[in-house]
């Protein structure tokens, strides 16, 4: 099997090459290589985006939780309705303030809109956290299959680092255009190899799959069902939870993580060079929410039930019976997480390349001297990569870990750049550090900080089966709400009200009448509660036990997984009445108008900085 698993590789890579040369043939100008002139084409931008969302997760570490806590663990696959929903909410205004006020990135519209050097630096951060440790730590982990699979004749290092390399070229040949229509092709792949494998596993393998079989989860873990609201446990290290981590708001703040995705500033660029038209609402609506949710709600559990070895041996089993199954298996995992790598280490260097080496250490290039910055930018970033994920494995596991929930962090940001203009520069910038602090508490590297520094903390990760993004957003949310009440006016929110007005002037968002609009957000709370708060634990009996009758009802199939299925097909809807019913899914250029938005990245420093200064300077002219 190996030299077919390194044919088949070869054979995508071949195929990116060809892509990227072809792209750097027709549309070769310099200025358009980080970019790609901001006019990405729709189809492609909606098919990489919904890839990278699934990518991001961990599509075999997401199969892998469900393997071992059953449909408690498949239950987070809910979460991404709510990811389409937050990717509706700011993908249309986000590039609608680009094109109004000439943004050209997430850092320079926090940093422009709020007359904020510390929300750009924010954001930079986030870029390096996504494009080095996250990136690498999924990379590790790829290498690690791909040694397994092939039986060491193809060493985990070697693996690394030639995937490393071979995902390095598409995009410093092509540029940015190029790594999206290779992102574009790898999430059709995975939308045909994902179905297809479960039915053939189930179909092939011997004894019985699911739902006739249940997971084969260690003793005490609930295998389907979710184990209560809450557990007042000391968190992952100290205590264990009884029945399993992913209670109800275990499931919950775990979902509201997975929003850290479309938070990510890689994501959001995408957004923003996107092609005017309608892939703001195809990709949320029919990819996200309708079938990349339905193949995890299905698909999933129907893999977990048989990959109890792990990837490497579950391809072996598939290729005794069929090798261009076990290829096909093996080729799934490698193309989920090479998308998640390629595109978090590219748009990790452009972003750093555009925002703080361009402007600030080379200013005067000419394009085409730019464009090779930005190559140079990106062969380091991808060597530095391939360094962490082959000799540092643990530290950026670790460091990773904390990319998720300290993106979400950034949505009382967005939300008052795109809808909430009351939200001031000094509320986000509050929110942002107690909500970064909380999640370093109750991640792994805050942890062994704290107790490696000081003494040992009262809890472990994730306290209360509560995931770390749910702690850093409620401290965020309780300090913006806070700091908002007593910073709503003055000549910073003029300055902010400038963007609004336009907003509200050409591109109000429709929610209809008022009743309209009541009934539109009732009914997203509602099926937030049930779906995925503490409303989810009555599935675990609402099907298998009906309150209307005193017996059991013999329905074969689990009754969470009917309520998950059922609360999917009820949010697919409710998502795209949201779309197209309030316009939030296209985009257009007709009757943009110019606003100025004035950027604090201009100034030679802050003005706490020059007034320091100038105290200095004037104390040393009265000593002289």
């Amino acid at each position: 099997m190996t030299s077919f698993v390194i044919m088949t590789l070869a054979f995508l890579a071949a195929i990116g090459l060809y892509l990227a040369a072809l792209v750097a043939r027709v549309a070769p100008a310099p200025a358009a290589f980080g970019d790609a002139g901001a006019d990405l084409p729709g189809w492609a931008v909606s098919f990489a985006s919904a890839g990278v969302v699934v990518a991001s997760m961990g599509l075999s570490d997401h199969i892998a939780l469900i393997n071992r806590f059953g449909l408690q663990a498949s239950h987070i696959a809910l979460g991404l309705i709510v990811v389409a929903l937050t990717a509706l909410l700011l993908q249309k205004r986000l590039w609608l303030a680009a094109k109004i006020a000439g943004l050209s990135s997430p850092g320079e519209a926090l940093g422009r809109y709020y007359q904020s050097t510390a929300l750009r630096i924010a954001m930079m951060t986030l870029s390096l956290l996504f494009g080095l440790p996250f990136a690498a730590n999924l990379l590790s982990q790829l290498g690690s299959v791909l040694a397994e699979a092939t039986s060491g004749a193809v060493p985990r290092a070697a693996a690394i680092w030639v995937t490393a390399f071979f995902l390095l070229l598409p995009a410093v040949i092509g540029g940015w255009r190029a790594t999206v229509l290779v992102l574009a092709l790898q999430s059709v792949l995975l939308v045909v190899l994902f179905p297809g494998l479960a039915v053939f596993a189930e179909a092939m393998l011997s004894g019985p799959g699911f739902p006739n079989a249940a997971m084969p989860v260690a003793t005490g873990i609930l295998a389907d069902q979710i184990p209560g609201v809450i557990q007042f446990s000391g968190g992952i290290g100290k205590d264990s939870a009884q029945g399993g981590v992913f209670t109800g708001v275990g499931i919950a703040s775990t979902a509201l993580s997975l929003i850290g995705i479309v938070l990510s500033p890689g994501f959001l660029y995408l957004g923003m060079t996107a092609r005017a038209g309608r892939s703001a609402g195809f990709a949320p609506v029919w990819l996200i929410a309708a079938l990349l949710t339905g193949l995890l709600l299905i698909a999933g559990p129907m893999l977990a039930l048989r990959m109890g070895q792990g990837p490497a041996q579950f391809a072996a089993e598939l290729s005794a019976i069929e090798p261009f199954a076990g290829v096909g298996f093996l080729l799934l995992v490698t193309v989920t997480t090479q998308m998640a790598v390629v595109f978090f280490t590219t748009s990790g260097a452009i972003l750093i390349c555009r925002e703080v080496i361009l402007p600030y250490l080379l200013p005067a290039l000419s394009p085409a001297n730019a464009r090779l910055t930005m190559r140079i930018t990106l062969v380091i970033a991808f060597a530095l990569v391939a360094s962490l994920a082959a000799f540092t494995p643990l530290a950026s596991a670790v460091f990773g870990s904390l990319a998720l929930p300290l993106a979400l962090q950034m949505l009382p940001a967005f939300l008052g750049l795109t809808f909430l203009r009351w939200i001031s520069r000094s509320a986000v910038l509050v929110g942002l550090i107690f909500g970064s602090l909380m999640v370093l508490f109750t991640e792994p590297l805050g942890l062994i900080l704290f107790e490696g520094m000081f003494v040992d903390l009262p809890w472990g990760r994730w306290p209360l089966t509560i995931h770390s993004a749910g702690w850093g957003l409620a401290c965020n949310v309780g300090a913006v709400l806070l700091v908002a009440i007593f910073t709503r006016s003055g000549a910073e929110r003029r300055h902010r009200d400038r963007l609004h007005d336009e907003f509200a002037t050409t591109w109000r968002v429709d929610f209809g009448t008022k009743p309209a609009r009541n009934a539109k957000w009732s009914l997203t709370l509602i099926w937030a509660f049930f779906a995925l708060g503490p409303g989810a634990i009555l599935g675990n009996t609402f099907f298998s036990q009906p309150i209307f009758t005193t017996g059991d009802a013999a329905l074969g199939v689990p009754s969470l997984w009917v309520w998950q299925l059922f609360f999917w097909l009820i949010g697919v809807p409710l998502v795209w009445w949201l779309t197209y019913g309030a316009r939030l899914g296209t985009t257009s250029e007709d009757g943009l108008r110019r606003v100025v938005l004035d950027d604090p990245a201009s100034k030679t420093a802050p003005d706490w900085i020059a007034s320091s200064i100038a105290r200095v300077s004037a104390r040393d002219a009265e000593e002289r």
